[in-house]
């Protein structure tokens, strides 16, 4: 009777681990489409993952991994910070919450080590995103609007998600062409990485998207094919983005928009968006002067830097603000330098594991430079949209088997 209820609970372990596993799919797939089904599935993913009795075994995965640690490190940080803040609890919860997607990722990091498992989400993935490229082009060619604040085409959260969403697409189709495919798959793929840079240039506003694309797919492009091809790459994406310079009235309208907005912040009468990004890091770097080191605490930006700046101005510059849409500032105004060097201790470890793992912890390492690269102008670590797409791409992909015989399996 023992040994029968033994193997029920196993199966049933294994059961929801898989279940656990396909949730997690399907919320790194959602992410950047919808924050209703990404919640969904990230709650049932933790249910699922803690009802399969397995949950200590991956978090010892997990804490081996080089990221891993990292991310241990980071948060344990963050959590000390909160003590020395100036601020209530409640906020200071609120801020550790909003860097939840490190957890998933450092969750997943045990999950994720199965290469079958990555490159069904790969392929789920960019299987997705092919289609949703497809709608966004019809979309935006019929001139058909499906949310008020946004313009044709675009039906994600937002332009900057789906934008960067396609980025991330784009990625896993150039890892993707690497593979052993048959011509008619490969052919799949072409086109599918065609209807992506489409959407960046022409049908997506996102300045974002426009940055991080180049970066991430020379990154890419040099892991996969090699750096000693990185004339020819660079050549190929100054190609393409000449040619979208050229042909894109959107990108030509941003790029316009936003260097009149940089040139006229400090006399224009309305907030824009460059303009703001502008005044946010001015006085951002100012704080931060006078605290370097430790910083002012976690959850404290926004108590630090709304009275520095309403004492400085009578317009717009002076608003309240929780955020300096720039991710490193952010960092280093509420967690110091220290808080700075432990986070970008975290991306490089991230690199460094992914780029040693092909293809998939390329693809995830990939993605962090987008990232990384867009966080200059926001805080995509920590946004809802990107922020969970980074998390479950970094924490499905990253993880590899370890080649020693040691190497800790869960069910």
């Amino acid at each position: 009777m023992v040994a029968v209820a033994m193997v029920s609970y196993a199966d049933f372990s294994e059961k929801s681990l898989v279940f656990c596993r396909w949730l997690a799919i399907i919320a790194g797939i959602a992410a950047p489409i919808s924050t209703a089904v990404t919640s969904v599935a990230c709650a049932a993913m933790l249910v699922a993952w803690l009802a399969s009795g397995e949950a200590i075994c991956s978090l010892k995965i997990s804490a081996g991994q080089p990221a891993g640690k990292m991310i241990l490190v980071f948060y344990s940080w963050l959590l000390i910070g909160a003590f020395y803040a100036d601020t209530s609890w409640p906020d200071k919860i609120d801020t550790l919450l909003s860097w939840k997607k490190l957890a998933y990722t450092f969750i997943l990091f045990g999950l994720f080590y199965q290469a079958h498992w990555q490159r069904l989400f790969v392929k789920s993935y960019l299987t997705i995103m092919a289609i949703a490229a497809l709608v966004a082009g019809l979309l935006w060619l019929a001139d058909i609007t499906i949310k008020p604040d946004n313009g044709p085409g675009i039906f994600m959260t937002s332009y900057v998600s789906q934008s960067m969403a396609f980025v991330a697409a784009t990625i896993c189709g150039i890892f993707l062409l690497k593979e052993p495919l048959s011509t008619k798959y490969k052919g799949f793929v072409g086109l599918a990485i065609a209807l992506f840079v489409f959407n960046i240039f022409f049908v997506s506003e996102a300045r974002s998207g426009y940055i991080a694309f180049p970066f991430a797919v020379v990154f890419a492009a040099g892991c996969a094919y090699g750096y000693k091809k990185l004339p020819q790459i660079f050549l190929m994406i100054a190609g393409i983005i000449f040619l979208a310079l050229l042909a894109s009235p959107t990108l030509q309208q941003r790029l316009e928009k936003g260097m009149a907005e940089k040139a006229n912040y400090q006399t224009s009468e309305e907030m824009t968006s460059i303009g703001l990004r502008v005044v946010y890091a001015q006085n951002s770097i100012e704080l931060i002067k006078k605290n370097p080191i430790w910083g002012y605490g976690t959850s404290s930006f926004k108590s630090t830097y709304s009275p520095y700046v309403a004492k400085k101005y009578s317009d717009w510059r002076g608003n309240s603000a929780t955020d300096p849409h720039n991710q490193y500032l952010f960092v280093w105004l509420e967690n110091g330098l220290l808080g700075l060097i432990l986070f970008f201790a975290y991306i490089v470890a991230a690199i460094r594991q992914g780029v040693a793992h092909q293809p998939y912890g390329a693809i995830a390492a990939s993605v962090l430079v987008a990232v990384c690269v867009s966080s200059l102008f926001s805080s995509h670590f920590k946004t809802f949209p990107e922020g969970h797409l980074l998390a479950f791409f970094v924490g499905i992909l990253l993880v590899h088997r370890n080649p020693d015989t040691s190497f800790q399996k869960c069910t």
